[in-house]
């Protein structure tokens, strides 16, 4: 808590590569130059031969983890299924709220693929990786990392979903990116828990495998969270918003679209969605 009432986050960098100061403090200044509405900003940076710091602002709000799933604690200590037992005093997650989260993650997506060109623009995006403020617009955080941690260290802590080229030969590209976001549309349509992002003693599933599935024997009205159907059945907005999820988790690098088609497909569900509320 700063003078004023002012609340944020000192983060400490572990196992960052061998970089020299010059090197960590110009990424850092590129890294803070990003400015855009859904991306968490870099307030400050510290750098030593011990510690290394970044500075952002507080999100009131928690992780979209959190928000989807509810309690870490409640969901270790009982079996937790989609539209299965939440805490009472939980808020819902309407799916007006979920698209708006969809929509925000892929545009400021799109923008690091658009301003980091020489790098995996984030390396590591999944649900605590995407923060929400006082009104529930996300935040994407942790971004522009990966150039500075070592291949070694990279194995274990990036790449949260695991796209099938990063394990088979732990290739990171912007297709990895285009991957994760759409494990975590799963995530979010779903109301599940992936199990590359649970923590430990909770319940998940392999999503992609489980949705696809789904499709393929015709059971995909099953895979909404019943949470977000309060009309007891989905809409096309979600099943658009499901297609594009899988598109960008195909197998193939090359079959995934790029961040761009993802943001304006986004931007075509969330005027249909409009429109049919107008109806």
């Amino acid at each position: 808590m700063l003078d004023g009432a002012r609340m944020v986050v000192v983060k400490r960098l572990r196992g960052i590569g061998p970089v020299t100061k010059e090197e960590f403090l110009k990424h850092m200044r590129s890294l803070s130059a990003m400015e855009h509405p859904n991306l968490l900003p870099l307030l400050g940076y510290y750098y030593s031969s011990t510690e290394k710091l970044v500075i952002s602002n507080y999100a009131c709000h928690g992780n979209l983890f959190d928000r989807i799933h509810g309690n870490i604690a409640d969901l270790s200590t009982k079996p937790y299924e989609t539209g299965g037992r939440r805490r009472a005093d939980r808020t819902p997650f309407t799916w007006s709220s979920r698209l708006q989260v969809a929509q925000g993650v892929a545009q400021a997506m799109e923008f690091l693929h658009l301003n980091m060109r020489n790098s995996v623009p984030h390396g590591n995006l999944k649900a605590t990786n995407v923060l929400l403020d006082e009104n529930d617009k996300p935040l994407v955080c942790d971004h522009g990392f990966a150039p500075l941690i070592p291949a070694s260290l990279a194995v274990h802590r990036m790449v949260c979903y695991k796209s099938p080229e990063y394990q088979h030969n732990r290739s990171m590209s912007r297709k990895t990116d285009v991957w994760s976001y759409g494990c975590l549309l799963l995530e979010l349509i779903t109301g599940r828990v992936a199990a590359n992002s649970r923590p430990g003693g909770v319940r998940s599933v392999e999503l992609c495998h489980w949705v696809n599935r789904a499709v393929r024997e015709e059971w995909t009205g099953e895979v909404f969270d019943a949470e977000m159907l309060v009309q007891k059945r989905a809409t096309s907005g979600m099943i658009m918003l499901l297609k594009l999820a899988l598109w960008c988790c195909e197998q193939s690098p090359e079959k995934r679209p790029e961040m761009a088609e993802v943001a304006r497909e986004l931007e075509r569900i969330t005027a249909g969605e409009a429109d049919a509320e107008d109806d």
